[in-house]
């Protein structure tokens, strides 16, 4: 069996830029200074408690029934095992073979803002296929996933946004990517269709160095904040880390780029799939005459609020595939906790 292993948390991997550790609900703002959550917590012990948490999983409740008894929708349960993390327990979940669903699924309490935090290791070698953690809202807020593949979002039913292998995925070296659905989501047709087939999550990162370091623990952390008027993208926020290092923001001012299809490709991205398609200048000098940037924030006049979980998809192919998920751990931005520090985000032992 080829096997992932998964560590997952909604909450960030650290705070480096400090935490109001008596921040109102809702204020994610970076600075402030001050003691972070991590700072509260050395190895994370008893941040599961802390109010802003508002799930955590740290696989270690002493075997796979009593996890899985805590969520909403699973698949796949006999292909879960409890195996060695980073420190303590991680669930490796299994897939290929044909059992193409190895997940948990949990419905979360409505938010504006959200920080989501992981740790994963993927095993080498294997055609990954939708293998990571996917969170989003629906309208109305549902407890099981309805991802709706192929279709567009129509801006007042449903987003969401997952971090998972989606470049070079089998190759030397695979590549994380966004992997996300939204209203202003491009298709992959030149000219798209209603038939169900023209709309698959869109990448926007499109890094090298994004790699998923196979056979080795990595955190990631995703930072969403939705736009608080429909009407204006002003106020939203998508960004990433990999172990404590930024890759990637978007927000109402930028960065600049341009689309191929279905990939969004802003300024510094390297990946062949944008380097070897680039945009015409004349594209780029219009959109910056104009004082335009293609994409600014990828749920624009989004109305949905209601957050949920998808810990793991495991790989769809006839290869065999396993991911150990060490952590689960959603919270609110409620400390204004805006960068990483990765030895707070060791697993409770």
């Amino acid at each position: 069996m080829r096997e992932i292993s998964v560590l997952v948390l909604l909450a960030a991997c650290g705070g480096g830029s400090g935490a109001d550790p008596d921040g109102a609900a809702g204020d994610d703002d970076a600075g402030g200074g001050g003691e972070t959550l991590a700072d509260r917590y050395p190895g994370d012990v008893g941040l599961g408690g802390d109010p802003a948490v508002v799930w955590f999983e740290d696989f270690e409740a002493g075997s796979v029934a009593a996890v899985t008894d805590r969520y909403d929708q699973v698949q796949g349960e006999a292909r879960m095992a409890l195996v060695g993390g980073v420190a303590g327990q991680a669930m490796a979940m299994t897939a290929g073979g044909g059992v193409d669903a190895v997940d948990l699924f949990t419905q979360l309490p409505a938010g504006e803002a959200w920080w989501v935090r992981w740790h994963v290791r993927y095993q080498a070698g294997v055609p990954w296929h939708h293998s990571g953690v996917w969170f989003g809202g629906y309208n109305p807020a549902m407890p099981y996933p309805s991802p709706n593949a192929g279709l567009r979002p129509d801006g007042d039913d449903r987003f969401s946004i997952s971090v998972e292998p989606v470049f070079d995925v089998g190759g030397a070296a695979p590549r994380f990517d966004f992997y996300n659905y939204w209203m202003g989501m491009h298709s992959w047709m030149e000219t798209p269709t209603d038939d169900g087939t023209s709309y698959y999550g869109n990448a926007l990162v499109h890094r090298n160095d994004f790699t998923i370091d196979e056979d080795q623990w990595v955190c990631l952390e995703v930072h969403v904040r939705l736009n608080p008027d429909p009407a204006s993208a002003a106020g939203a926020v998508l960004e990433v880390w990999k172990d404590d290092a930024p890759v990637a923001r978007f927000d109402d001012t930028g960065p600049p780029g341009y689309w191929i299809r279905d990939k969004f490709c802003p300024t510094g991205a390297d990946g062949a799939e944008c380097t070897d398609y680039p945009a015409p200048v004349a594209e780029i000098h219009e959109r910056v005459a104009a004082g335009m940037d293609l994409v600014r924030v990828p749920w624009e006049k989004k109305r949905d609020r209601m957050v949920t979980l998808d810990a793991v998809r495991a790989p769809e192919s006839d290869k065999d595939g396993s991911a150990d998920f060490a952590e689960v751990e959603p919270r609110r931005a409620a400390s204004r906790e805006a960068a990483v520090e990765l030895e707070s985000v060791l697993v409770p032992g």
